[in-house]
């Protein structure tokens, strides 16, 4: 049986808690408030703690630093429901056993008391202990600077946004890679913010107050690569050839930032990964090993799964790509983002000072699929800004969905069978001219001459007059609104009005 310590003033969650924990036989004792836990610890030390962040009073966090200090070993589990990458970053330096986000599955919880609790009594000199220094002490001097938790010092309005699931997951993760000094994969679809994420992992690293220096593949560019990253020097052949220091070099201490590792030339992927594995590298041209003493940190938009298969990376750079990976999610599986990214996005410094949205214009936003991701979603809040009147901007005022996706099976069934109405009559189209007009294609065959088709027109007389229809009946006859969703000038959609016979008495 073991002491377990529920610090939390949310009386819910403390007796689900408490109910489960003493099924299992462990005493619990609860706490909702951080003061009377400081007076409880001196009399008696728990085998674990379930601390909330928000608390009357002390905070969870503040809470943290405090009992760490006096009991290194004893293992706490952090909770909220306000989680973020500070929050995050500050529990992994805090050396919290584990990090929860509410509302969390109780068997989840459950899991992370077994194993804290194991971890303790099993193998207690693995749990952080006072000599267990965070990357924020590491990279500290004796003068005492740099004691401040460097999570203070991350901006109110972090580009890195979100609260769903998925996003507390990223934060943890950036977090873990931040504590360590490894190799690290940041994969995401384009528009993601994997470039973001670098420089979160590298600003809460021991290397932070080294440089950042990013490098991108650009396929076709191997030499100028191969040049940038590792430099060149002079050949005996050549003593006039001009010195080039690379940016593994130029980093020193710090961190190089590889973007795109797919696009690597499979020549420079055998360099790198010499380097890896040596420590070292040579400039071009040069004998001279020279120590590698950066961190690497590379993005990819494809999964190293699809790289390998398609031949474009090699199989032992994979291999210490997968040594720890950022995954970030497209911004279609976390959509209950999107509106407070919305409203941080109209705040920005570029747009005027009080545009706001209507709320049918942001449901639609959160319905889209956003292959373009957190990027395509700022771009299109930036010119529907433009677009809007009055300070608000309307449904019509959003720019069109992109059509770029490349995921099919995110498509709405209605698009889908659009798309197979439109293959079957250009089919049975394609089908029917053949057999009337055989003898005439024969004759010109070759030649290149003769009328022109009329395919284009004729399917956009079936499907046009239905599009303005169906928006005309959406804006309740607005024109100027139809127009504009349509991307249409108010005289073009006029034409096309009286032509398809849509415009009735007016």
């Amino acid at each position: 049986m073991s002491t377990i310590w529920i610090v939390d003033d949310e009386p819910a969650i403390c007796w689900a808690l408490r109910s489960n924990l003493e099924e299992n036989h462990h005493q619990v004792e609860v706490f909702s408030a951080a003061e009377p836990v400081i007076k409880a610890l001196k009399k008696h030390v728990p085998d674990l703690m379930l601390l909330d962040i928000r608390l009357p009073g002390l905070s969870g966090l503040e809470l943290l630093e405090r009992v760490k200090k006096e009991h290194p070993d004893l293992p706490i589990i952090l909770m909220t429901a306000f989680g973020d990458l500070k929050t995050a970053v500050q529990a992994v330096q805090g050396s919290a056993f584990e990090y929860l986000t509410k509302p969390f599955d109780l068997e989840v919880a459950l899991q992370s008391v077994q194993r804290a609790l194991a971890l303790r009594h099993l193998h207690p000199a693995a749990i952080p202990n006072g000599d267990t220094k965070s990357p924020r002490e590491a990279g500290s001097t004796g003068d005492g600077k740099g004691s401040k938790s460097h999570a203070a010092e991350l901006p109110e309005a972090e580009t890195i946004l979100g609260k769903s699931p998925a996003m507390q997951a990223v934060y943890k993760q950036i977090a873990m890679a931040a504590s360590i000094d490894s190799i690290v994969l940041i994969e995401g679809e384009e528009g993601t913010g994997k470039n973001l994420v670098a420089d979160r992992i590298h600003e809460f690293s021991q290397r932070r107050d080294k440089p950042l220096l990013m490098i991108s593949a650009i396929p076709g560019k191997d030499i100028e690569f191969e040049s940038e990253l590792f430099g060149s020097g002079r050949s005996e052949s050549d003593a006039l050839q001009p010195l080039r220091t690379g940016l593994l070099e130029l980093a020193d201490e710090g961190t190089v930032l590889i973007d795109e590792v797919g696009a690597i030339s499979l020549t420079n992927q055998l360099r790198l990964i010499r380097a890896i594995e040596s420590q070292s590298f040579c400039r071009i041209g040069d004998t001279e090993p020279k120590k590698l003493r950066c961190r690497l940190l590379f993005t990819s938009s494809h999964s190293v799964k699809k790289l390998l298969a398609e031949g474009e990376l090699d199989r032992r750079l994979a291999s210490q790509l997968e040594v720890f990976r950022v995954e970030l999610p497209p911004l279609r599986e976390r959509r209950d983002d999107i509106p407070s990214m919305v409203h941080i996005f109209l705040n920005s410094k570029s747009l005027p000072a009080g545009v706001r949205i209507t709320k049918q214009a942001l449901e639609e936003l959160k319905k889209r699929n956003w292959p373009g991701n957190i990027r395509e979603l700022r771009h299109s809040i930036e010119k529907a800004a433009v677009r809007s009147s009055g300070g608000m901007i309307h449904l019509e005022d959003l720019p069109l969905e992109s059509s770029l996706s490349n995921h099919p099976s995110d498509q709405p069934e209605s698009q889908l069978q659009l798309e197979r109405a439109a293959n079957a009559w250009t089919t049975e189209y394609l089908a029917s001219k053949s057999a009337t007009d055989s003898t005439e294609a024969g004759s010109n065959s070759g030649q290149g001459e003769g009328l022109p088709g009329m395919l284009y027109d004729e399917f956009l007389g079936v499907v046009e007059p239905a599009l303005l229809k169906t928006v005309l009946d959406y804006l309740q006859g607005n024109r100027a609104a139809a127009a504009s969703m349509l991307g249409l000038h108010r005289s073009t959609l006029r034409q096309k009005m009286r032509r398809y016979r849509l415009d009735g008495d007016k």
